[in-house]
């Protein structure tokens, strides 16, 4: 009798999605909340407009392995992680001068 009841119970509502998702790239020419965020090699298109930099930096750091210090350059000038991004920023983040190689 008691599994019958555990059995009848209404399914629990679908959890949210997580906020923290890593945003995913956008084709050419996409939205206009697109920013292009460059790492080394890897040059993508994010939704990242009305964000800072450092919700950026902490949003993309793990699934692009961005190293812990780096310097963060929008549109070719340095930023702080309060600096807000807009639609069309190119966001990037560049090793300082002289390091090279796998970060600590």
């Amino acid at each position: 009798m008691e599994q019958m009841r555990r059995r009848r119970r209404p399914a629990a509502p679908e959890a949210a999605p997580e906020t923290n998702e890593t945003p995913r790239p956008q084709a050419s020419g996409g939205a206009s909340s697109s920013v292009q965020v460059i790492w080394g090699a890897t040059a993508e298109s994010f939704d990242l407009a009305e964000m800072t930099v450092g919700d950026a930096y902490r949003l993309l750091s793990a699934p692009f392995n961005i190293a812990p210090a780096v310097a963060a350059l929008v549109n070719g000038r340095a930023a702080d992680a309060n600096h807000r991004l807009v639609a069309g920023d190119v966001l990037e983040f560049a090793r300082p001068a002289g390091e090279k190689g796998a970060h600590s």
